[in-house]
């Protein structure tokens, strides 16, 4: 009986040596799964024999693209595990010069947070918004921008990495120099305007047509545009364009409308001006009517003198 007992030992004391370097080097989750199966664990522990504080911090969609000006808000879920009852916790983030940021509470319409009670015993996730938005007077350049956000209770401390995608924005305007969309010409004469084209967006636009195709004017007009190109125009950039208007010389005086485009070789963008031209009536046919005015009162007069004297 001894024997056996002495035996049982032996092979107790040959296990626990097979078993205790796995615990030192390889740690008791790997150890515990090698013994007793996938998914087995033991829980770690601090010096008070309670189970070690961890703080976790995951966000679903950590890259977020938009256009300038937009707002970037990031859902992101806050674990704290392992505590004896709850802590406060203060939250930060860093944002890239030019941007500013809230942090709200996930759900609902709440007022900004910058610090958050967590309770380690609770078992599941609280939720905030982490809302990066440039500032309104600064465009950021189109490009990736950094951002991390920090969680923190004294010594114990968890940040995660984000990331905003600025993507360029294409905005062509065309106005004139004083606003007025007004001009005047005469028919058979030409005449000349000077408009702006205008580009608001965030990326430069290269050969930017700008034109009165045939169906923006009225048959038989003449509009043309100096320059008809520009090679380059710089995001937020203006430049003047003159454009010639010859109506046709048998145009009847009145209003008339045509439309000046512009576009670059891209596409990415269009603008289009209408404005309004007066047709007035050719001098010399003033000075012919003015003439024939004339020559009706001398033949009247003329004709009441012979009768007159009879």
């Amino acid at each position: 009986m001894l024997a056996k007992v002495m035996r049982m030992m032996i092979v107790a004391l040959f296990i626990l040596a097979l078993i205790l370097p796995l615990f030192i080097y390889a740690g008791p989750a790997v150890a515990a799964g090698i013994f007793f199966g996938p998914g087995a664990s033991f829980p770690l522990s601090n010096a008070n024999g309670q189970n070690a504080e961890k703080l976790d911090l995951t966000c679903q969609y950590p890259v977020l693209s938009s256009n300038v000006g937009l707002t970037y808000s990031y859902s992101i879920d806050i674990s704290y595990t392992g505590g004896s009852g709850s802590k406060v916790f203060d939250l930060k983030a860093i944002v890239p010069e030019g941007f500013a940021y809230a942090i709200t509470p996930g759900y609902g319409e709440g007022q900004e947070i910058a610090a958050i009670r967590l309770d380690g015993s609770r078992g599941y996730p609280e939720t905030v918004k982490l809302l990066v938005r440039p500032y309104a007077w600064k465009i950021p350049v189109p490009g990736e921008y950094p951002i991390v956000f920090e969680v923190a209770s004294g010594d114990l401390k968890a940040s995660i990495e984000l990331k905003a995608i600025v993507t360029a924005s294409y905005d062509l305007k065309m106005t004139t120099p004083d606003g007025r969309l007004n001009t005047e010409a005469t028919a058979g004469q030409e005449s000349t305007f000077t408009i702006v084209v205008a580009n608001n967006g965030t990326a430069d636009l290269e050969k930017v047509d700008v034109s009165c195709p045939s169906g923006n004017r009225p048959s038989g007009w003449t509009v043309t545009c100096k320059p008809e190109k520009l090679d380059l125009l710089k995001a937020q950039e203006t430049k003047e364009v003159q454009v010639s208007v010859e109506p046709a010389e048998k145009t009847i005086a009145g209003d008339y409308i045509i439309t000046i485009q512009a576009q670059p070789e891209s596409k990415n963008a269009y603008a289009s001006l209408q404005i309004r031209t007066t047709v007035l009536t050719p001098t010399i046919w003033g000075w012919v009517g003015v003439g024939i005015v004339i020559l009706v009162v001398v033949a009247l007069a003329i004709i009441f003198i012979r009768f007159g004297r009879r």
